[in-house]
């Protein structure tokens, strides 16, 4: 047996995992041959992993000049099927990519004839409007970009009782002004800056960290930035030195920006597992450039959930 070490970077967010492996690579078992999680303890894997992917390729892909946008209905106009919901979510994202497309063109245009007429004799106001101009026209030429969680809830009582609501939390490219982005909804919506300082990595993941509908999913474009994985390295810790850091250094902030210079230390989650008597040790970092974000810590409580 030996320790793997294994660094995912997405965007600014940085994660050690420590955990035991074979000495040919396999992963050691966390459960005894021949048996199987129940059911809760599937959906809370399922849970994990979903979560953890969301939180990745949000910060793969999108900062704060893009847009955390939350559509819904109200509830006299709610859709009673799921098929319906993602209709009209999956339509409003094609009107928002068309509209960025002829936005592109009349900004394009604009700039261009501001720039001719103000050759040479550009005044601070005109500057600063070509400076905006220029920074649009390099967002809405960026591929259009989203991931969105779509929420079901059911009336549990009152005169709708019985019938659906549907939510969608939706990350997207900016390029168009807020308002434009709510006007394309026809329904009850609300877009705002996405903020990760202020809502740190608990902005994708608590809408995947509870449940209590039983049917939430996410679908996201096809043209995400993934994740980087870095090659694992095998046996330079020791199963000592996991259970050492598991141990004493859980909030040595000090220790873990040392080890790791140019990022601030956020969180260190650590799980013993009762099986194969081993620690899972996985620590989250962030760009000390992009600022400390705020932390829930039941945001990671089952972030190792999907190893041990």
């Amino acid at each position: 047996m030996q320790i793997r070490n294994k660094k995912t970077i997405s965007g600014p967010m940085l994660e050690v995992d420590y955990y035991p492996v074979f000495s040919d690579g396999r992963r050691i078992p966390t459960r005894a041959k021949k048996t199987k999680p129940s059911t809760q303890a599937q959906e809370k894997y399922n849970r994990a992993q979903a979560k953890k992917k969301i939180v990745r390729l949000v910060n793969a892909n999108f900062d704060n000049t893009d847009y955390f946008v939350h559509p819904t209905y109200e509830d006299w106009q709610a859709p009673q099927t799921e098929e319906q919901a993602r209709r009209d979510i999956v339509n409003y994202l094609r009107r928002i990519k068309t509209k960025r497309k002829t936005e592109l063109k009349k900004v394009t245009a604009e700039l261009a004839e501001i720039e001719e007429i103000c050759k040479g004799n550009i005044s601070k106001f005109t500057a600063a409007r070509l400076d905006k101009l220029r920074h649009k026209v390099k967002k809405l030429s960026e591929p259009f970009k989203y991931i969105y969680v779509m929420e079901r809830q059911e009336y549990k009582s009152g005169k709708r009782k019985g019938q659906l609501n549907f939510h969608f939390h939706l990350f997207a490219t900016a390029g168009l002004d807020a308002e434009t982005m709510e006007s394309m909804w026809p329904y009850r919506i609300n877009c705002n800056r996405y903020q990760p300082e202020k809502f740190g990595f608990e902005a994708a993941a608590k809408y995947i960290a509870k449940d209590p509908c039983g049917n939430k999913s996410f679908a996201y474009s096809k043209n995400l930035t993934q994740p980087v994985v870095k090659e694992p390295k095998d046996g330079k810790v020791t199963k000592r030195y996991v259970e050492r850091i598991a141990r004493e250094r859980v909030d040595d902030k000090e220790y873990w920006e040392k080890k790791f210079k140019g990022y601030r230390f956020v969180k260190l989650i650590k799980k013993f597992n009762e099986f194969n008597l081993n620690w899972y040790v996985s620590v989250i970092m962030v760009k000390a450039d992009t600022g400390q974000p705020l932390v829930n810590p039941d945001a990671y409580d089952d972030w190792l959930d999907d190893v041990c």
